[in-house]
């Protein structure tokens, strides 16, 4: 995994014969495969997601602001890369580590910020933010 903490990062697999020239390589691979995240808040995001990879299904809560990360210590240190440090993380089903970044990285995808939502229902964002606040 690589980041830059402000909403980019990327994951990258690699072999090799020693596990260094390994690293290398899945990191170059990393940063090849790049994503991006509009954060709620620069902290959170705007609604729960849900990825699946094979049969591990991963579901990523929206949480309050400042409530923290909680939940599978690898879908976190993803979620720290992105940036993102208001989430709740769970995952179902087989836990093997790549099918939980693929289903990590799959459930970031489908998230859309506040602009996008707004632009779908063809509403103003500074109603839907009103809406966010009150709970509505």
């Amino acid at each position: 995994n690589s980041g830059n903490l402000n909403g980019c990062a990327g994951y990258g697999v690699a072999k090799a014969n020693a596990p260094n020239e390994a690293c290398l390589l899945a990191s170059r691979r990393a940063k090849r495969n790049i994503f991006f995240v509009d954060r709620y808040l620069n902290t959170g995001l705007t609604s729960s997601l849900a990825g699946r990879h094979n049969s591990c299904k991963v579901t990523l809560r929206a949480v309050n602001p400042n409530r923290g990360l909680h939940g599978h210590p690898l879908i976190l240190e993803i979620l720290k890369y992105f940036g993102i440090s208001d989430c709740s993380a769970k995952s179902h089903g087989n836990r093997n580590i790549y099918n939980v970044v693929y289903a990590t990285f799959k459930a970031l995808m489908t998230h859309e910020s506040l602009e996008d939502t707004a632009m779908k229902r063809g509403k103003r964002l500074i109603t839907l933010e009103r809406a966010k606040k009150l709970n509505i």
